[in-house]
C-alpha cells in the first residue's frame, strides 16, 4: 500500500477528485438569446418582473413593488381629483419643475434596470452578431421608455417657461382672491394694415369662483361720453365725458380711448400695467360698470388666428347667410370682400374665425358682439383640458406672441373651478336691446349711455339668484337697430333699421350657447 495513502484520514480518501458541490442559489441564465430578449423585454413593460423571471426575486420586488406602488398611487389620484384640482397642479411652476425632473429621474432609472437586466441575462459566449442584435434591440427597448418620458419631461418644462411668460409669479395674490373675479377681456385691432391700434372687443367677464357662473357684459365700441372716476385728470379734461364736438366723434368712441392714453400717458393712470392706453382703458370701464377690475387678458386679434389654428379650428354655426371675409378697409371706405364664409355649419380656420368675429358688412356692430360672444363660447366647448395638452406646443408659441395679461400664477386654482362642469356663460350686452326708461324708444342709446342704468344692471345681474331668474334666450342680434332712431314709416314703430320686427328688451342675463 502506498504509504501517502496509507497515512491520510480514511473519511478523506474516497473523495479524492471528487468537484465541489454546486450551490444553488435559484439564479437561472438562459441559454438562448431569445429568452434574454424577452425577460429584457419584461423588463422594459414592468421594471423588476425580469429579475423575477431570473428567480431574483429580492431584488425583483425591490424593484417592481414601487413601480407598482406609483401607477396605484396615479391611477388614484387621477379617479379621485377633481379636473380643476388637476389642471391646477399642472399649472404651477413648482409642481410642473417636479415632474419634469421625475420625469428624467424615472427615465434614467427605468433605462438602468433595462439594461441591468440584460446583462445578467444574455448568454455566455454570444458571438458578434449574435451581440449586436441584442444591444439593438435593448437600445430600441430604452428609447421606448425613454421617448415619452423625455416628451413629458419637455412638456412640463415648455409649460413651466410659458406660465413664467405670461404669468407673474405673486405669492400675496392668493390671499387677496375674492369669492369673485373680475376679468377685462380686450381684442385690439393691431396689424401689419393698421395705423396705430383700437380695442374693438371689450368685454368683462365676472366669474363666481365658487360655482363657476360666469357673466359677460359686453362693451360696443361705439359707446360714447365714456367717464372716469372723479378726481382724475382725465375726468378733469373730459368733465361731460370722453367727448370733443369740434372732432370726428368716432375718434372719441370707447374703442379710442386705448390710443388716447398712448398720445396723453401723461393723463392716464399709473397702474396697473406698463401700458397708459391699457391702463385708461381699464379705469374708465371699471367707472363706468361699478366694478373693481382684478385683471386683464388682452388678446391681439392678428395673433388670435394663430391660436385658433393651434386648436386645430373651430366649429360654428354660421347661420342662414354667407359672411363677407373683409368689405371694409381699415379707413372705413367700403371695398369689395375678399371673399365669403358660406351658411350653415362650418369648421373655421383661425384666418375665418377671425374674419366671422369682426365682419361688420352688411350687417351691425351688434351681429358681430353676438357673433364674437358664440366664437367664444364654441372654443370653450370644443377644446377639452386633454386636446389642449395635446396641442400645448403650438399653443403656447401663439399665446405668448398675442396674448397679454396681470393674472398671477397663484390666482390660476381659483378661475379653473370652472373647469369641472361645461362652461356656461351668460351675457348682458349695453346695445339698444337693454330697455332704458330714459330714453324716448325705451331702448339704451350708445350714443347717449346712462351710466346709472349700467351700474345697475351690472349689480342685478351678479347679485341675483340663477335658480328664480333664470337665464333668458338673446334676441336675434339681426333684430337689434344700429341705432335708436324707429322707422316711423313701418308697421308697429318698432322695427329695426333692416325692417325686422321689434326685438324684445330685457335687462336679465341671456344664455349665450342658447343664442348660438
Amino acid at each position: 500500500m502506498d504509504k501517502a495513502a496509507a497515512g491520510k484520514d480514511p473519511a478523506t480518501r474516497g473523495r479524492r477528485g471528487t468537484p465541489p458541490p454546486v450551490r444553488r442559489t435559484g439564479r437561472r441564465r438562459p441559454r438562448t438569446l431569445g429568452r434574454a430578449l424577452l425577460t429584457t423585454a419584461a423588463a422594459t413593460v414592468a421594471p423588476g418582473s425580469g429579475h423575477l423571471m431570473l428567480h431574483r426575486r429580492r431584488t425583483g420586488w425591490l424593484i417592481l413593488g414601487p413601480f407598482l406602488l406609483a401607477i396605484a398611487t396615479l391611477v388614484a389620484l387621477l379617479a379621485t381629483l377633481r379636473r380643476s384640482d388637476l389642471l391646477a397642479l399642472l399649472l404651477s411652476s413648482r409642481g410642473l419643475a417636479v415632474a419634469a425632473v421625475a420625469c428624467v429621474v424615472a427615465a434614467l432609472a427605468w433605462i438602468a434596470v433595462i439594461v441591468r437586466t440584460w446583462l445578467i441575462s444574455q448568454p455566455r459566449g454570444l458571438d458578434t452578431g449574435h451581440r449586436a442584435v441584442g444591444v439593438a434591440v435593448v437600445t430600441a427597448l430604452c428609447l421606448v421608455v425613454a421617448a415619452p418620458l423625455g416628451f413629458a419631461a419637455n412638456l412640463a418644462n415648455s409649460s413651466r417657461t410659458v406660465l413664467g411668460d405670461l404669468f407673474a409669479d405673486d405669492a400675496g395674490s392668493a390671499a387677496a382672491l375674492g369669492p369673485r373675479v373680475n376679468l377685462l377681456l380686450v381684442g385690439s385691432d393691431a396689424g401689419p394694415d393698421r395705423t396705430g391700434t383700437r380695442t374693438d372687443t371689450m368685454m368683462v367677464a365676472s366669474i363666481d369662483t365658487t360655482s363657476g357662473r360666469t357673466t359677460l357684459f359686453s362693451l360696443p365700441r361705439n359707446i360714447a361720453y365714456a367717464q372716469f372716476p372723479p378726481g382724475s385728470p382725465m375726468a378733469e379734461e373730459f368733465p361731460d365725458g370722453f367727448h370733443d364736438s369740434a372732432g370726428p366723434s368716432g375718434n372719441y368712441y370707447l374703442n379710442a380711448v386705448y390710443a388716447y392714453g398712448h398720445e396723453y400717458p401723461d393723463l392716464a393712470p399709473a397702474g396697473p400695467t406698463d401700458d397708459p392706453g391699457l391702463n385708461l382703458l381699464h379705469q374708465t370701464i371699471s367707472y363706468m360698470l361699478g366694478l373693481d377690475l382684478d385683471y386683464f387678458v388682452e388678446l391681439d386679434m392678428a395673433g388670435f388666428a394663430a391660436i385658433i389654428d393651434s386648436l386645430g379650428g373651430v366649429r360654428v354655426d354660421v347661420g342662414p347667410d354667407r359672411i363677407p371675409i373683409g368689405g371694409i378697409s381699415p379707413t372705413g371706405r367700403a371695398v369689395p370682400p375678399t371673399g365669403y364664409i358660406e351658411p350653415g355649419v362650418q369648421q373655421l380656420s383661425g384666418e375665418d374665425a377671425l374674419a366671422f368675429a369682426r365682419s361688420r358688412t352688411n350687417s351691425t356692430d351688434y351681429v358681430r358682439m353676438g357673433r364674437q360672444r358664440c366664437l367664444l363660447q364654441n372654443i370653450l366647448d370644443q377644446n377639452q383640458p386633454t386636446e389642449l395638452l395635446t396641442n400645448f406646443q403650438s399653443i403656447a408659441t401663439a399665446t405668448t406672441d398675442s396674448v397679454s395679461t396681470d393674472i398671477p400664477q397663484q390666482a390660476l386654482p381659483a378661475l379653473l373651478s370652472v373647469a369641472d362642469g361645461p362652461i356656461q356663460l351668460e351675457s348682458v350686452a349695453f346695445d339698444p336691446n337693454l330697455p332704458d326708461p330714459d330714453q324716448s324708444d325705451g331702448r339704451f342709446n350708445t350714443g347717449d349711455p346712462n351710466f346709472d342704468l349700467m351700474r345697475e344692471v351690472v349689480q342685478d345681474a351678479i347679485t341675483r339668484d340663477p335658480a328664480a331668474t333664470p337665464p333668458t334666450v338673446a334676441a336675434a342680434p339681426s333684430d337689434i337697430p344700429q341705432t335708436n332712431e324707429a322707422d316711423e314709416d313701418a308697421e308697429g314703430g318698432g322695427s329695426g333699421t333692416d325692417g325686422t320686427s321689434e326685438a324684445p328688451l330685457t335687462s336679465t342675463p341671456v344664455s349665450v350657447a342658447q343664442a348660438c
